[in-house]
């Protein structure tokens, strides 16, 4: 067989694939040498084109002829220099385009949006922000007016309170194509971003300008928060779903969910360095906390009692290196993961009939927080301990059950002398002085 002897033509790269590629190569060995990049496509208003399959920003490839007297070394110099020039765009995202001219859209907004604030936040955000970009301009599109200045030289805008009306029983009905229906606290959270970015184009630029001169939502009600009357996690319940649990670490995130009264999402991302078992405290970091507050707190005995079991199983199962309390059972390097303890907990439910919608690791937060000698310790001290702002525990996590009312019913018809006057404070109830 004939071997192929042709040589291969001088290129180099330059930037990063996906965010400033550049390329500059001579055409054939020894030929001219060329220049080529992805300059990203703005329609005629300035505005930036949007591929419809990714939600991407289109690019096009552009290439030009260096002189003839370029030598290679002045030809990467080159190809740096523009890769630096576009290298303030974000991998697979949006570029910030050029200042438009005329009304500002909303598929304008949240280009710049994404590329000057979205950066900045966390990887779960950057996500769920995604999600709520696409779907407002699947339902406004991307050329709705947020504002323009009309003759007589106040804002106006296209998407006032009737679309905002609309926008919500769209979200409500799931008429958004690509969008399921939605109940009332992710409907509010929707609303929050858009809001959020109608706020930050209000702010001061470093030209001195503003993308808004108003916002347009501004005192609109909000949608009304659902408050589901959720499932009481009885200790009945909470026993058969520790003990018939398919894996030891389902078990012990149910226990320390109720005892230290922490989201899971907390309780399974503790670290062993986070633990001091001596001095009887935690240390809950606010990477993993739902408000980004690092708080210590002290363990109860029992809190105790179920660490040691967690480090005895893992030390069974030779995790001694694991930095984790409760490490993921492929990976120990890696805390055990939401998606496998949910998938425990809906089998679980499923193997011992307990056919009851949103009961899981939450309730047992929320029956930690419902416990009377809980309620009745100062607010300051229950917000500390439980992670959740005292206004918040009072609004969500308060309830009276069948057998409460019954007392109190019962104390209410007694014949013998009347109660003490009772007075709550911090959501309990104490004898007046």
């Amino acid at each position: 067989m004939a071997q192929n002897t042709k040589q291969q033509a001088w290129s180099y790269l330059a930037g990063k694939k996906g965010i400033n590629r550049v390329r500059v190569y001579e055409d054939g060995k020894g030929g001219p040498l060329l220049l080529e990049w992805q300059e990203p496509v703005f329609d005629n208003q300035g505005l930036a084109v949007i591929d419809p399959r990714t939600g991407k920003q289109e690019t096009k490839k552009k290439r030009r002829s260096l002189p003839g007297s370029t030598s290679r070394a002045e030809a990467i110099k080159t190809a740096e220099e523009v890769a630096e020039k576009w290298g303030n765009r974000t991998v697979g995202g949006p570029v910030a385009a050029p200042k438009a001219t005329g009304p500002l859209t909303l598929g304008y907004l949240l280009d710049l949006y994404f590329a000057e604030v979205v950066p900045n936040k966390k990887p779960d955000t950057q996500r769920q922000n995604d999600t709520d970009r696409r779907m407002f301009l699947a339902y406004f599109g991307r050329d709705a007016v947020v504002e323009r200045i009309g003759p007589d030289g106040r804002p106006q805008t296209e998407i006032g309170r009737v679309r905002y009306n609309d926008f919500i029983r769209a979200r409500k009905d799931g008429s958004i194509p690509g969008f399921a229906k939605a109940k009332g606290q992710t409907i509010k959270n929707d609303v929050r971003f858009l809001r959020a970015v109608f706020k930050w184009a209000k702010l001061e630029r470093d030209d001195g300008n503003v993308l808004l001169l108003r916002n347009p939502w501004e005192g609109f009600p909000d949608p009304p928060a659902d408050k589901p009357l959720r499932q009481e996690m009885t200790p009945q319940l909470h026993s058969v779903l520790v003990e018939k649990a398919p894996n030891w670490r389902m078990g012990i995130v149910l226990e320390l969910c109720r005892e230290t009264r922490r989201r899971m999402n907390s309780v399974r991302q503790l670290a062993l360095e986070d633990i001091d078992l001596a001095a009887g405290v935690v240390r809950w970091r606010g990477e993993f906390d739902k408000v980004g507050k690092t708080r210590v707190t002290p363990l109860t005995r029992r809190a105790v009692d179920v660490i040691r079991r967690a480090v005895a199983r893992g030390q069974e199962e030779g995790l001694e290196g694991s930095p984790w309390l409760i490490p993921a059972q492929d990976d120990p390097a890696q805390p055990i993961s939401r998606v496998r303890l949910d998938h425990w907990m809906r089998r679980t439910k499923r193997e011992q009939g307990i056919n009851i919608p949103r009961l899981g690791y939450h309730g047992e937060k929320r029956a930690g927080i419902r416990d009377p000698k809980f309620r009745r310790l100062d607010p300051a001290v229950q917000e500390e301990l439980a992670g959740t702002t005292w206004d918040t525990m009072r609004r969500v996590y308060d309830y009276v059950d069948m057998p409460t009312l019954q007392g109190a019913i019962a104390l209410l018809e007694a014949d013998d002398e009347p109660a003490p006057r009772q007075t709550r404070r911090g959501g309990g109830l104490k004898k007046a002085a």
